[in-house]
């Protein structure tokens, strides 16, 4: 497989849909907007169309994005953020100085990434001392996966990232493997949080409310975290 998929998976908002109505986009706005941020840098790393940016509440703030596609890089330029085409391949620095950014978000991100500890590496690097990691991704030990594995199904998790449908995932995680994995790479967790608990394969029959009760049972996991 050619690791750069991502530059043509996400190639248009049909992929994603519309991130606003994001139950997750709209936690982790929360997360974001509760820190207060005034006059920092921001990066959000995978910012698709520059939505997730363009939603922070406080817009004295600095905005930074990386993207691999086409269609996202120009969508978020066009909203006016400072965007860089960039791909993880596992040896590449992201292209910013040490200590640079205040907040790094990294939004259904790390379960793309082959080299999971070079990728939080660099996050550490690009972060000033006691910055903020907001990260999230799919929790392989949500409700709905859990009753799939029951009967004997397929847990909605993908046989090759080269399938027309497939969303490019190469790694799963639950709660508490990823946050073994942040601590393991100097990340102190704040809050862990869920979104939602989905009760059908599209997500469309969903509870936030049962999330926040049952949280590992979500269809996402979600960590704010400090830079050691």
């Amino acid at each position: 497989m050619e690791k750069n998929i991502y530059k043509n998976l996400y190639s248009d908002q049909k992929n994603l849909g519309n991130l606003a109505d994001s139950v997750r986009i709209k936690k982790m706005l929360a997360i974001i907007d509760r820190l207060n941020l005034n006059d920092k840098n921001i990066l959000d790393i995978g910012c698709y169309n520059g939505t997730f940016l363009s939603l922070i509440k406080n817009r004295n703030n600095n905005f930074f994005g990386i993207e691999a596609s086409e269609w996202g890089l120009n969508k978020s330029r066009q909203k006016g953020i400072e965007v860089n085409q960039y791909f993880f391949d596992d040896k590449t620095r992201l292209p910013y100085a040490d200590g640079f950014f205040d907040v790094v978000v990294a939004g259904e991100i790390i379960e793309h990434i082959y080299n999971t500890n070079f990728f939080l590496e660099e996050i550490q690097r690009i972060l000033k001392p006691a910055g903020k990691l907001i990260l999230s991704t799919p929790n392989i030990a949500s409700l709905g996966r859990r009753i799939f594995l029951l009967f004997g199904i397929n847990p909605i998790i993908e046989l090759s990232p080269n399938e027309p449908d497939s969303s490019g995932h190469i790694r799963y995680f639950t709660s508490k493997s990823l946050r073994q994995l942040l601590e393991k790479h100097k990340f102190k967790i704040l809050s862990s949080q869920s979104d939602c608990v989905n009760f059908s394969s599209n997500g469309k029959i969903k509870s936030a409310f049962l999330a926040k009760i049952f949280p590992k049972l979500g269809a996402s996991v979600l960590f704010l975290a400090d830079k050691i």
